[in-house]
C-alpha cells in the first residue's frame, strides 16, 4: 500500500523500533463502507469480506428462481433461496470523505 492510502496513527509503546514523533500505517476494514457504496441489482444482497491490505471480496447474493421447485411455496430459512449472482476483487482505498474502488 502507498503511504497516501493509509490511516496512520501515533506508534504504540510497544513498538520501540519506531522512532518517537513518527506514525504507523493502520489497515482498516471498510467492509461495512464498501457494502453500503456498492451498487446492487434489486433484491440484492451485497456481502464484502476483506482479505488484506486494500483487497476485499465483494459477493452478490440473488433470490433463486423457485420456479423449477417442487413446492415453490416454501420460503425462508426451509430452504436455500439466495445464489451468488455475481463475485469480484476490489481494491478498495479510502480517499477523503470517500471510497476509491478499483
Amino acid at each position: 500500500m502507498e503511504a497516501e492510502q493509509q490511516e496512520l496513527r501515533p506508534p504504540s509503546p510497544e513498538q520501540a523500533s519506531v522512532p518517537a514523533g513518527k506514525a504507523v500505517p493502520v489497515a482498516t476494514d471498510l467492509s461495512a463502507e464498501i457494502a453500503a457504496a456498492i451498487a446492487r441489482e434489486p433484491g440484492d444482497r451485497v456481502r464484502v469480506t476483506w482479505i488484506s491490505g486494500c483487497s476485499y471480496r465483494c459477493n452478490w447474493w440473488a433470490p433463486g428462481n423457485a420456479a423449477n421447485y417442487d413446492n415453490p411455496s416454501m420460503t425462508g430459512l426451509l430452504i436455500t433461496t439466495h445464489r451468488v449472482r455475481k463475485s469480484r476483487f476490489l481494491s478498495v482505498t479510502k480517499v477523503g470523505g470517500g471510497l476509491l474502488i478499483r
